[in-house]
């Protein structure tokens, strides 16, 4: 059963007209504007960069929602990736998507566009190559406008211009505040040192559901355990000094199905800096039970192990989704003891924990919180998770998993 409870620190409260006020970990309120709308609220623009982040995560949303109801476009290239770039830990064979580099150029331009001061600080999971179905590699890019856009994608479709055409007007479509399914927005001025700031971008977490496109329903725990609704793009904004989380966007582009709209999304933000904590996130919503979400692919041994402690064990797919999971708190913790979750699966979701007073730490290892650090020349396996994850916005939970799983020394496999 679910039950109602307040966060941790940052919270959200609705006024009679649905305006939103912010509330800080220092409890202090952000006033209103003259006109009497909370300073977060609905009228508010997306000026800052985690506003910024969070239009370039929906404009990334609607371009993944158009690949995804194209079976042609998507069958044409859907190609498995090789070396370094594979996540070998967990798939025979992984697989990338022309959206998911398509959104990963999307989100790294749109940042760019505004803040110039992050020109080479914003890190992706995908290479920017694909292969064309003449066996060509194309680069894939985003010009300044919509014809240059289309040049790229032309030769990366083989020549089909109906879906180039409609590829390149989409990544170049601009979205508004008025177009997110948010419950606040971030703060305007948000007193971020640029010159500290790296960004791990996830251009879409679960690309295998995403392929698949199957629609799960949702479980007797109260969220999905596969399919679309699992797929998530994850914006992660860290201190490239000190390597912890500094703020989050997760957009859920299959949030909800219409049978005349289609699909639409839903996203959420958060921000904490050591000193103040705000987020979008509702009101949290808590298992009764002692719930822990995992991977598919764990092993018989770490779930037989929380269960024997009184946890009950469900899976679910995707790493961003299953942390989301823990921020929202629909579960209480999401324990993996394998390699196979990198920095821009998990940078987003540990901040949005982070910012309830939670935390996510390594499985193995007394290492403390995870850190994130500036991409290198090494390849994915170089930001790997590798002494896998636990997270939860109790830190005595995190405590308590941790103590139940770094024994077993389980040997590394999938998110």
């Amino acid at each position: 059963m679910l039950s109602r409870r307040r966060p941790h620190r940052a919270q959200v409260s609705r006024g009679a007209h649905g305006d939103c006020t912010m509330f800080s970990s220092d409890g202090m309120t952000c006033p209103p504007d003259a006109d009497g709308t909370a300073a977060y609220g609905h009228r508010r623009r997306c000026s800052g960069l985690i506003g910024c982040a969070l239009l370039a995560s929906e404009a990334a949303a609607h371009v993944a929602r158009l690949c995804r109801s194209n079976p042609r476009l998507l069958s044409m290239l859907v190609q498995e990736k090789c070396g370094d770039d594979a996540n070998s830990s967990r798939f025979t064979h992984d697989f990338k998507t022309l959206a998911d580099v398509l959104v990963q150029r999307l989100v790294s331009k749109r940042i760019g566009r505004q803040f110039p001061e992050l020109e080479g600080n914003v890190y992706g999971e995908e290479n920017d190559t694909i292969q064309n179905n003449k066996g060509q590699d194309v680069t894939i890019q985003i010009g300044e406008t919509v014809e240059e856009t289309l040049q790229c994608l032309t030769k990366a479709l083989g020549d089909d211009l109906d879906s180039a055409q409609s590829l390149a007007e989409a990544a170049h479509k601009e979205f508004g505040s008025k177009d997110l399914n948010v419950d606040c927005y971030p703060p305007e001025e948000e007193n971020l040192n640029l010159e500290k700031i790296g960004i791990w971008i996830d251009p879409i977490d679960s690309t295998n559901e995403y392929i698949n496109g199957n629609v799960d329903t949702i479980n007797e725990y109260g969220f999905h355990s596969s399919g679309l609704h699992c797929v998530t793009i994850n914006i992660g904004l860290f201190d490239k000094h000190s390597g912890k989380p500094i703020a989050g966007v997760i957009n859920q582009p299959f949030f909800e199905f219409d049978a005349v709209k289609g699909w639409s999304g839903r996203c959420y933000w958060a921000y904490c800096d050591g000193h103040k904590s705000l987020n979008s996130l509702p009101e949290f919503i808590s298992c009764n039970q002692e719930l822990v979400v995992t991977s598919n692919s764990e092993t018989d041994a770490a779930k037989a192990a929380l269960r024997r402690s009184g946890y009950t064990v469900a899976t679910a797919s995707g790493a961003g989704y299953k942390m989301l999971c823990v921020a929202l708190g629909v579960v209480k913790c999401y324990a993996l003891t394998k390699d196979s979750t990198f920095a821009w699966d998990t940078c987003a979701a540990h901040a949005m924990i982070a910012s309830q007073g939670g935390t996510a730490c390594h499985c193995h290892t007394a290492d403390g919180p995870l850190t994130y650090r500036p991409k290198t020349a090494g390849g994915g396996r170089a930001h790997c998770n590798a002494a896998g994850v636990i997270a939860s916005r109790d830190p005595q939970t995190v405590d308590r998993v941790h103590a139940l799983l770094s024994p077993l020394h389980l040997h590394c496999g999938s998110s």
